[in-house]
């Protein structure tokens, strides 16, 4: 056996998924004759930056990246704070839209590159880094849209075309990723990783708020996100199915949001009656995103418009009740588990940032049709 102590630069086994440089691996005490040799195997890197909803589902790529090239080492370029979104068994580094991330991949030769973001930064990126083979979006001269395979001509008709992506379109997004990586889609969804100290967190807030075991909970998702206002369900409406819940179903409602939404839920609480406010619990606006997930894990069913708290139930195989008014939701999967409610407005979806339609379709979305939903779904998890 050779020591490490003994071992020259030529001996060592640089391309072991092991090796750091930083400190002994603790496998074996040499390179050249150890049993638990892994190689990297392919060098793949992905591209995807934000919103963090769609950085979440785009891990749906990750079984069929890892199908197709068995023995590879998967980097992922993210944008700060979504990290948490990222983190998976099968991604073996990750990178953020910093210096010093960016700086670890120059001078770096990948087998294979897939930008799967249509960010300028992203697209540059996908430019000047080294790679054998690119797939997704790419910069033009302009750096505008383009694309780097046939794979992805779809994807970018999708940007183009209102008719193929409102009316047309029949394929969910994993299925438009397989598309733009030529890889072959076998009903492949995501996941997250929940870390323990992020449960015990949450246990201890339940156990603090008096949370039992013994009704269903809900979990209500009051906001949308920044970018597409027009996602948002009323207060009045909140409020209501809240009450329908707790009435109707013995249920407990807890309030899923972040700091925009700390507003929001105190007008929700205070629009409630006595006999219904003690039955509907604000999670907090202000908690990581790991803790954010814990909370989710525990609940029975979450009621939420096209949002990151979608995907995350979504990834944690919680059903969902989802409404989709202003968004596609053909090219969301829920894998079985849970309901869409669509609504049958003439001019959605349209992804328009404002809307002067009265009521919107949001508005005339009813607490009864949520609530209906939802206690299918209730009732299914029974069964």
């Amino acid at each position: 056996m050779t020591s490490f102590a003994d071992i020259r630069p030529e001996q060592i086994r640089f391309d072991c998924r092991f090796y750091s440089g930083y400190k002994p691996c603790h496998r074996h005490d040499g390179c050249p004759d150890c049993r638990e040799f892994r190689p990297r195997g392919s060098e793949i890197l992905i591209i995807k930056l934000a919103a963090m909803g769609d950085v979440l589902r785009t891990k749906s790529i990750l079984t069929g990246l890892k199908r197709r090239y068995p023995e590879s080492w998967i980097t992922w370029l993210t944008a700060p704070g979504s990290e948490a979104l990222v983190r998976d068994p099968l991604v073996d580094e990750i990178r953020t839209l910093t210096p010093r991330g960016l700086g670890a991949l120059d001078g770096r030769r990948f087998h294979f590159l897939a930008c799967l973001d249509k960010d300028p930064e992203a697209l540059a990126l996908s430019r000047r880094l080294q790679a054998g083979r690119k797939a997704g979006y790419a910069p033009t001269d302009y750096n505008t849209v383009a694309v780097w395979n046939s794979g992805a001509v779809y994807a970018l008709q999708l940007g183009l075309s209102d008719e193929l992506k409102y009316r047309r379109n029949r394929l969910t997004h994993p299925q438009i990723l397989y598309r733009m990586l030529e890889l072959t889609y076998e009903g492949d969804g995501y996941e997250l990783i929940v870390p323990a100290e992020a449960r015990a967190t949450v246990a201890a807030k339940a156990a603090e708020l008096g949370i039992g075991t013994g009704r269903p909970r809900v979990g209500l998702n009051t906001g949308c996100g920044p970018v597409f206002r027009t996602k948002q369900w009323t207060v009045e409406a909140m409020a209501e199915l809240a009450g329908r819940l707790v009435r109707q179903h013995a249920a407990d409602v807890v309030l899923l949001g972040g700091p925009s939404e700390r507003a929001l839920h105190a007008e929700i609480l205070a629009r409630l009656d006595p006999d219904v406010r003690p039955h509907v619990l604000d999670s907090g606006t202000d908690n990581t995103l790991e803790v954010f997930f814990a909370i989710v894990e525990t609940l029975d069913v979450v009621a939420t418009a096209d949002t990151l708290a979608m995907h995350v139930a979504i990834a944690l195989r919680r059903p969902v009740v989802a409404w989709f008014g202003p968004t596609c939701e053909q090219e969301v999967d829920l894998f079985g588990r849970g309901e869409k409610i669509v609504t049958d407005y003439t001019c959605s979806p349209c992804y328009l940032k404002t809307c002067d339609v009265r009521p919107s379709c949001m508005q005339a979305l009813t607490a009864a049709q949520v609530e209906e939903a939802v206690a299918r779904v209730l009732e299914r998890g029974r069964a």
